[in-house]
């Protein structure tokens, strides 16, 4: 079990920018969740979290915001599997720049069955707390060079 904590970690690490403490804080408490599932007694379902690339976002080119006002964003993922379960979004603040992805619980089974074009949609609730323009950037998967590519939108917040 501790090396697929180790390979969990390995795979967060690997798919998303490590820039600040914020990350690596998310890092930790990420592993310590799934050593506590590791934990778990038998016959208990355990499952682990996966971060998943967004497919489409639903938000209007010259679309503009308001200041300290929630606008919620369609945001659309593929669901790999039946074993597969939204829980949250991935959501790194840097100044103007946000970094968003896609949390997902998968349960640990033998029987999972892989879904093909199975799109969900989930509402991200996007809340500007100062005037400017914020950069939001989705992260939309790795390259063949394994480079983070990302759907990137300009939010202008002028009132």
């Amino acid at each position: 079990m501790f090396f697929l904590i180790l390979h969990a970690t390995f795979l967060i690490s690997k798919h998303l920018i490590l820039k600040n403490n914020q990350m690596n804080r998310i890092i930790s408490a990420l592993s310590l969740c799934l050593l506590l599932v590791a934990c778990q007694p038998e016959g208990v379902d355990s499952y682990s979290l996966e971060i998943l690339p967004v497919a489409k976002v639903e938000l209007e080119p010259d679309f503009t915001f308001a200041k300290d006002s929630v606008t919620v964003i369609p945001v659309k993922y593929l669901r790999p599997s039946n074993c597969h379960f939204y829980e949250d979004f991935y959501y790194e603040k840097n100044d103007f720049t946000r970094i968003i992805a896609i949390y997902n619980a998968k349960l640990n089974k033998d029987n999972c069955q892989n879904i093909a074009n199975d799109t969900i949609t989930v509402p991200l609730k996007f809340k500007p707390v100062e005037l400017g323009t914020y950069t939001l950037k989705f992260w939309k998967g790795t390259n063949s060079a394994g480079e983070d590519e990302f759907f990137e939108y300009q939010a202008t917040v002028n009132h």
